[in-house]
């Protein structure tokens, strides 16, 4: 079943699913041109019977632009990139995105402004940086109200996503570039504010507590979770965090040295990191499985056998493994457990064609104790077409679905698969 289609003219990419109590909410990038830049939205579809039926396509989120031109070369737009969900142990969807202000994010990174500060603390409280044109700081409290570096209040207030006001006046969106240019007729564009956003990315997160019918606003939590060592990129490894028998909320993300893990304890309300450890291993994206005795396994990008990090305690610290069995092109994959059986979706051509779910199950000694994973040489085949980013989400005790990229840069379609 195609879930996504570019037959409306629109890009599909960066599958990412979940079930929550017997829902399934799928959310992808929704862009114009099908580069990773330009206008992205995020796009979302439910389906109440097992992926049977879907709910129409429904806007999640939709950043500021000055054009939402589909021009390949169109960099006008702010955008969201990168989805990643998973489903808090008291029944909340967590959403974690990357935003990026007017550029084209990690693909010019000598635009970012890494020497930039973003955020500051002040009156014991993580607040956002603003600059004007001539590089004087401003710091956004937590209502809005802007102070300029003299900690003086001044005319100007943030609200929504990067709408500054001067007054009652509107004057423009951080988070652009320019002077405000010929509005597109049918949508919405907006203009550069006097006082700018750095240029760096932003992890942002989104929550539902209705099983994805209504979302909370997209909130800032890179102050959090960033490690100086980060530079001016983090973003979101895309697809499925996990959420562990205890509770903890495990989250992938990755900066241009490896994979990296966040965690909360409190159903993603606040957010940690293990800050002495920047990256966790695996270069890129990752994806994560929960096994016996407090470890997970992490998976990453690279091409050939399919590189594998290990952590023994709950997501804190990470120690290369083994490389599974398995040869994969350079690409995301995803994965699920259901029992003691273990899944990992990927492509198995020499590019991202061929699309498999490799099987594994848990492994114990004769006393019971856990021991690792052992994977059988017998895969199921999806296509073997293309195959490039995926999800996977349980259904019941004997289905997986699956959400997959089938078609370059604007296809994504659901599957359900029977597994032994």
């Amino acid at each position: 079943m195609i879930l996504f289609s570019n037959d409306n003219g629109f890009e599909y990419r960066i599958p990412s699913m979940v079930n929550a109590g017997g829902t399934l909410v799928a959310v992808c990038d929704n862009g114009r041109s099908g580069a990773d830049w330009g206008y992205i939205e995020l796009a979302l579809r439910r389906s109440t019977d097992n992926g049977e039926s879907w709910s129409e396509v429904k806007t999640l989120a939709a950043p500021p632009a000055r054009s939402t031109s589909s021009d390949i070369e169109n960099t006008k737009s702010a955008f969201f990139i990168d989805p990643c969900m998973t489903v808090a142990q008291n029944g909340d969807i967590i959403l974690l995105v990357t935003f990026f202000p007017e550029s084209k994010g990690v693909h010019n990174l000598k635009y970012l402004e890494a020497k930039k500060a973003a955020f500051t603390s002040f009156d014991g409280r993580n607040c956002s940086i603003l600059y004007d044109k001539d590089d004087n700081y401003y710091i956004v409290l937590e209502n809005g109200v802007i102070l300029d570096g003299r900690k003086a209040k001044t005319p100007y207030t943030l609200k929504g996503l990067g709408e500054l006001y001067k007054g009652e006046e509107y004057v423009g969106n951080v988070y652009l570039n320019g002077a405000q240019g010929k509005a597109e007729e049918g949508t919405k564009t907006s203009f550069g504010a006097p006082l700018k956003a750095p240029k760096r990315s932003f992890i942002f997160l989104m929550k539902s507590s209705d099983k994805g019918l209504t979302w909370t606003k997209p909130r800032d939590i890179t102050p959090t979770i960033l490690n100086e060592k980060d530079g001016a990129f983090i973003g979101v490894a895309p697809g499925r965090g996990i959420t562990l028998k205890s509770g903890r909320i495990i989250m992938p993300l990755y900066n241009t040295k490896g994979s990296v893990c966040i965690y909360s304890d409190d159903d993603g309300i606040s957010w940690q990191r293990n800050q002495g450890l920047p990256v966790t291993g695996n270069k890129g994206e990752c994806c994560l499985i929960e096994a016996p005795s407090s470890r997970l396994y992490s998976y990453g990008t690279e091409n050939g056998k399919i590189p594998e990090t290990i952590s023994f305690d709950n997501g804190i610290v990470w120690a290369k493994g083994d490389r599974l069995p398995y040869k994969s092109p350079k690409c995301q994959k995803s994965t699920a457990v259901i029992g003691e059986r273990v899944f990992i979706a990927h492509p198995s051509g020499s590019k991202r064609t061929n699309g498999v779910i490799s099987k594994g199950h848990f492994e114990y000694d004769k006393k019971g104790d856990f021991r690792g994973i052992k994977w059988q040489k017998k895969e199921i085949e999806i296509t073997d077409g293309f195959f490039a980013y995926s999800c996977m989400a349980e259904i019941d005790s004997n289905t997986l679905g699956i959400l997959y990229e089938s078609k370059q840069s604007g296809e994504i379609r659901f599957e359900k698969i029977k597994v032994e």
